[in-house]
């Protein structure tokens, strides 16, 4: 049996589960993204993906932990440090990561074409970047979410301060952290921004922040994590493990498979009165620390659940 990770030679969590299939006896195609198309090739011949000339007709599951997408397709700093102006060939790097992500795509949309399992899909993917399309699929679905609203109005930001009580702001693509609006931020010249771009604003949720992981039809792990942060990736002090209510477990099963995904950490705010609004799901998330703080086997599960679905 062999199962694909597609990710990078280097990247943390392909490495880890790779080694964990390899102890359950499993050979392990590494698909790597990060260094296509300098070192490695993809190929589409006739309909059949090749990686690096070979086959992978033989592969039903790949875990797709990255897919390597260049924004933009070239390294601003890099270019300071070499003495050339930003905009030098920034053209012929467009268009060649622009040719690069169309083939990438496509070859993992042709592998779900031929019937492989991809935990989980190049689609849910977009869901991470379409923050708000996927916070109104979710509310569409009867999932609890918190009052949102994405906009380059000013006005319509002033009405929605008039529905709650406090607002927090992020990208809407995401890319930088959650903040707490202040009273700087209603300031016409912070309000002009928007202009430039729109920003999505949803309902400060007072209560702990939760990261439940969720896998086929299960809440495998779940914790409370403790920040002094309103946003707090990079600000952990400490994860405990938690037992979420069955409802609360039914709720994130559901959210996970509405987004077409099969493996999923899902971000919760538990709120003083006990009930529960979810924030996202995440299509590929980082688990290891979590894992080695709370003691519970996270990858290895994933591992198994790859196994019993190449059957």
């Amino acid at each position: 049996m062999r199962i694909g990770i597609v990710g990078a030679e280097e990247e943390l969590h392909t490495w880890y589960v790779k080694d964990i299939l390899e102890e359950l006896g499993v050979e392990v195609l590494v698909v790597d993204t990060l260094n296509y198309p300098a070192r490695v090739t993809f190929s589409i011949k006739n309909g059949f993906p090749l990686y690096q000339e070979k086959e992978v007709e033989d592969i039903k599951v790949f875990y797709l932990r990255s897919v390597f997408y260049s924004h933009p397709p070239y390294d601003l700093e890099e270019l300071r440090k070499s003495g050339k102006f930003d905009y030098d060939g920034w053209y012929e790097n467009y268009v060649a990561e622009r040719e690069r992500q169309s083939q990438l795509t496509s070859w993992l949309k042709i592998l779900t074409l031929r019937g492989k399992k991809l935990v989980n899909p190049i689609e849910s993917f977009d869901l991470h970047f379409l923050k708000p399309f996927q916070i109104t699929l979710l509310q569409r679905n009867g999932i609890p979410v918190p009052k949102t609203l994405v906009t380059n109005n000013p006005r319509e930001l002033f009405r929605f301060r008039e529905e709650v009580k406090n607002i927090v702001y992020k990208p809407v693509a995401g890319g930088a952290g959650c903040q707490l609006m202040n009273d700087k931020d209603w300031s016409k010249e912070r309000l002009q921004l928007l202009y430039n771009a729109p920003v999505f604003f949803q309902e400060y949720i007072e209560g702990d922040n939760v990261r439940a992981y969720v896998l086929g039809d299960d809440v495998i792990s779940s914790g409370v994590i403790y920040t002094d942060n309103v946003d707090y990736r990079g600000h952990e002090k400490r994860i405990e493990k938690i037992i979420l209510p069955d409802e609360i477990k039914e709720i994130c099963v559901k959210a996970m498979k509405i987004c077409g995904m099969a493996f999923t950490g899902i971000d919760l705010k538990m709120k003083p009165d006990g009930t529960f609004v979810i924030l996202e799901c995440n299509p590929s998330p980082m688990f290891i620390g979590f894992e080695k703080a709370i003691g519970e086997p996270i990858g290895k599960k994933l591992a198994q659940f790859l196994i019993s679905e190449s059957y």
